[in-house]
């Protein structure tokens, strides 16, 4: 039988790995995908917006999506797909476009004029060396296989447009805007919808937390300071405890960091080794983070305190097609047509729930406690060191006497 694989334009490069082309992956799961995943955040929280494309190489599927939630409490959202072959080559669908001028270092992104009101036109310039956050984890369930990823994340500098509404900015790379960004590969739990796999047995273990993690609260963020770049994770337990918190963390640590400096100052990263948390605040009792203390513990075993406040309103995933957040409900990397753009507008004044034009509230799917946040970053034992970055502070169930809807 003859194979049908096409040459692609990344087979010029001398970077093969197996005798398939480029047009093919090794890993023939339906949940395989490589993507690109950009948060951009300006310093008086005006907006807060997340982009990403994605490719689904078995389904046959390009993905992308904006989310984007602005002063006013209003979050645009915006899908798209494709069919990915045979433009393979082309990161672009519907409006939304992406071009590597220089790996690791310089990415231009965008999104074309469209009928929802929503488009951008930004270019990403690296901050410090990406860090390798996720390097072939691997879990499993009752000895099956069920997700296999890899992913690194880097903070940069942003210049470029965005309009949104109504409104626009300009901005350029000393404005004080930041941009981070995650890219990441492998089989997880998207390409064949966002649902157990339906023909795996039930695990035979009662598990003592659910897909969204036990009971606690979850610190998640990346940081752009003056002079470094800042990644952490970790989850404060019910009982008192820290534990590390993000895809990549694999041992009983209590807090995933990395701290990263510019390309020039040949500077070695390095970790945080342990956390502590003081007092959070949290919006009109509502598990929606308004400030907070963070104390996290140098190797020296020094501190750095950071204040944390809270800028911008909250971005819902569910708006970039998680959690069956298409309108057909199907989930991310399903093929849903040769090409198909759909949005909507939602009102996120509330610091939880959320409601459509017409004031209907829109269901919370599981996950919801997630939001992303821009937020300021204060290093109280060096006040000249502020940063902006995104942030996920969630609650899971209950903590500090406040509980999740």
């Amino acid at each position: 039988m003859s194979r049908q694989c096409r040459l692609t334009e990344m087979d010029e490069w001398p970077r093969h790995q197996t005798l398939d082309t480029f047009d093919v992956v090794a890993n023939p799961s339906p949940g395989w995908s490589d993507g690109y995943w950009f948060c951009i955040g300006d310093p008086k929280g005006e907006v807060n917006l997340i982009t990403a494309i994605r490719l689904y190489h078995n389904t046959n599927v390009m993905d992308a999506y904006v989310i984007a939630s602005t002063g006013d409490g209003r979050q645009h959202n915006l899908r798209a797909s494709r069919r990915l072959r045979p433009a393979i080559d082309d990161i672009r669908v519907g409006p939304f476009w992406q071009r590597i001028v220089r790996g690791l270092r310089t990415i231009e992104f965008g999104c074309e004029d469209n009928s929802h009101g929503i488009a951008f036109d930004i270019r990403w310039e690296s901050a410090a060396p990406p860090y390798y956050e996720a390097p072939a984890v691997q879990h499993f369930a009752d000895g099956r296989l069920v997700s296999a990823r890899s992913n690194y994340v880097q903070l940069g500098y942003v210049s470029g447009t965005v309009r949104i509404g109504d409104r626009s900015w300009k901005f350029g790379p000393h404005d004080g805007w930041t941009g981070a960004r995650d890219h990441s590969w492998g089989m997880g739990h998207t390409g064949e919808g966002e649902k157990p796999n339906r023909h795996a047995a039930p695990s035979l273990v009662a598990g003592s937390k659910s897909l969204w993690g036990s009971p606690g609260m979850r610190h998640w963020a990346l940081v752009r300071f003056p002079e470094r770049s800042l990644f952490y994770g970790f989850k404060r337990n019910q009982d008192g405890s820290y534990s590390a918190s993000g895809t990549g963390f694999q041992d009983a640590s209590t807090i995933h960091s990395r701290v990263d400096y510019p390309y020039e100052s040949e500077r070695d990263g390095w970790a945080y080794r342990d956390v502590r948390i003081g007092e959070h605040t949290w919006q009109g009792g509502f598990p929606r983070l308004e400030s907070g203390r963070v104390d996290l513990i140098r190797p020296d075993g020094g501190a750095d305190r950071f204040r944390i406040d809270v800028l911008s309103k909250p971005v819902y995933m569910q708006g970039g097609g998680y959690w069956a957040g298409w309108n057909d409900k199907l989930g991310r990397g399903v093929y849903r047509g040769e090409n198909v753009l759909e949005g909507e507008v939602w009102d996120v004044s509330h610091p939880v729930r959320v409601f459509d034009l017409q004031g209907n509230e829109v269901p919370a799917p599981p996950g919801a406690e997630y939001a992303e946040q821009f937020a300021r970053f204060t290093n109280l034992d060096d006040p000249d060191e502020v940063g902006l970055g995104m942030l996920e502070a969630a609650i899971i169930g209950e903590f500090d006497g406040i509980t999740n809807p």
